[in-house]
């Protein structure tokens, strides 16, 4: 007999987790379903979140965002307190920024054990195959769901499968681990050191991750420019190498589809300016699961989760994406670059910063 959930979420990311953890705790059967043996793990970002008074400069329209945002103080590797943006000529910007690095291993393992908690059930390394109106197939098997959420990533199968999928520009990142003491600061650089994008040194209490995100690379491994980083920076060896991608051009048209919904990274719900998306994750993974409980419980439309969270926090994601595309213009060299960011100084840089419009 084929298992029957109200609702079913493919990935169990922030995404994911935050969907399931909203549905479950309004009483509704719910599934998430990973293809990955462990939760967590590989870590595939920078492991920073804003603090709460900073993601309420960011996006002010999130209601509760302490209770969203209610992170157990042994989830914090270190708070930091200041935000330095280093030019190609080693120009530093410094800005006051509150925020917490985590480790991503615990911190997903955390949310999705809010999920369980909650009444959801987790089942790992299940990968989802096809899917065909209420049913899902997977290579254990087949289930039923009334709703579906693809959180499954940017190269999203929930999403391709409705025909919902698009084409990301999508910004190759390789990070890892360096041991030593930093400074509670936020350090990105900018340049031919991360041609396109940025590297960076984002500090905990025993070290660092540090990595960096690009859009061109020529004929240089993204190994050999962060191996050149690392040793220009004086930083030691790398340990607990990861790669992955981020997607950087906006979100999707339609995220909304039959019995289906697109949250987090498959949906394009990331800031294009720095990649940022955790926070972005579970403020549309709350809209999500708090839409279907209504859909559930009051018959209302799924289609409600779109618009609520493009009101929510699609301006500002816009804002992010129209400036990434201007600062595509020079990032394409150093003097540019240099020139730009010295031109648009420490004031609006904090603005690019809050996904505000620069000019």
């Amino acid at each position: 007999m084929m298992d029957d959930f109200d609702v079913a979420v493919i990935g169990a990311g922030p995404a994911g987790s935050t969907t399931a953890y909203y549905a479950a705790r309004a009483g509704l059967n719910v599934v998430m379903l990973d293809q990955r043996k462990e939760v967590g793990v590989p870590v595939q970002c920078g492991e920073f979140i804003p603090s709460t008074s900073e993601m309420k400069k960011i996006i002010p329209r999130v209601e509760d965002q302490e209770e969203l945002f209610d992170i157990n103080d042994e989830l914090i590797k270190l708070r930091t307190d200041k935000l330095k943006l280093v030019s190609p000529k080693g120009r530093e910007y410094i800005m006051d920024f509150d925020g917490f690095t985590v480790d991503r291993r615990y911190f997903d393992k955390h949310l999705a054990a809010k999920a369980t908690g909650a009444g959801a059930e987790l089942r790992t390394g299940t990968k989802f195959i096809s899917l065909d109106g209420e049913i899902i197939v997977t290579d254990r098997g087949s289930i039923k769901a009334g709703v579906i959420v693809g959180a499954d990533g940017f190269k999203s199968s929930v999403a391709k499968s409705k025909g919902m999928e698009v084409e990301h520009v999508l910004c190759p990142c390789m990070l890892g681990q360096v041991s030593g003491n930093f400074k509670p600061t936020v350090e990105m650089f900018f340049g031919s050191v991360a041609p396109g994008g940025y590297a960076w040194v984002i500090p905990k209490n025993d070290g660092a991750n540090v990595g960096l995100g690009i859009q061109k690379t020529g004929n240089v491994s993204l190994r050999k420019m962060l191996d050149r980083f690392l040793e220009t920076k004086g930083l030691g060896k790398i340990h607990d190498l990861s790669a992955g991608y981020v997607p950087i051009s906006g979100s999707i048209p339609q995220t909304v589809k039959d019995n289906v919904l697109i949250v987090g990274d498959a949906a394009g719900q990331v800031m294009a300016t720095n990649g940022g998306g955790i926070p972005i994750s579970m403020i549309c993974g709350r809209i999500a699961g708090k839409t279907i409980a209504s859909h559930f419980e009051e018959k209302a439309p799924l289609a409600n989760y779109d618009a609520e969270w493009r009101r929510t926090v699609g301006p500002e994601l816009d804002n992010a994406l129209k400036t990434k595309r201007q600062a595509d213009k020079v990032f394409k060299s150093d003097f540019k670059l240099e020139l730009a960011m010295r031109m648009m100084g420490l004031k609006r840089m904090k603005r690019a910063i809050l996904c505000k419009p620069i000019f």
